[in-house]
């Protein structure tokens, strides 16, 4: 975690949660809740797969869940039927994608995971072009009064500001 002085701390580390203990321990919300339901509206991230829904019933969602519940939401592997679907709703799509993923796939120091990555094929989180910095979550209250998490993500150059 980055703090307010951009001074960068591991999450797991002893400092890394609000009340100084391992994110696996600490409770994603105050109230403490067995099931949060994030959404994404970056681009067609929740039109195409709805929200993020992290369940852990009989106990309370951690940050560590939260954390690991959205990473495994885009690392899910599109299928054809997906990358033609997505293609099929802008002319740009497709190329935005295989851009995307070429980027993760080939321009990252991956080391000897590259060639297993590009045949691994596209995922999620290339749907998300350059927005792939974790930016926050915040709180919404619905009128059904349910409430639900947003998450926001941003471009990498805005990574520092």
């Amino acid at each position: 975690r980055i703090t307010g002085a951009h001074v960068t701390f591991p999450l797991d580390s002893a400092g890394g949660g609000s009340t100084g203990v391992r994110i696996d321990n600490e409770p994603a919300t105050s109230p403490a809740s067995d099931r949060i339901v994030v959404l994404c509206d970056v681009g067609l991230i929740n039109q195409l797969w709805g929200p993020i829904v992290i369940e852990r019933p009989g106990r309370r969602v951690t940050v560590r869940d939260l954390l690991e519940g959205i990473y495994a939401f885009f690392q899910t592997h599109l299928t054809r039927a997906e990358v033609e679907r997505i293609s099929s709703l802008g002319e740009d799509n497709y190329r935005l994608i295989v851009d995307a993923y070429r980027n993760r796939t080939t321009q990252r120091q991956l080391g000897v995971l590259r060639n297993w990555e590009w045949r691994e094929g596209m995922r999620r989180v290339d749907c998300l072009g350059d927005r792939r910095w974790w930016w926050g979550v915040w709180v919404t209250y619905n009128s059904d009064e349910t409430w639900q998490l947003n998450l926001g993500l941003v471009n990498s150059a805005h990574q520092n500001t």
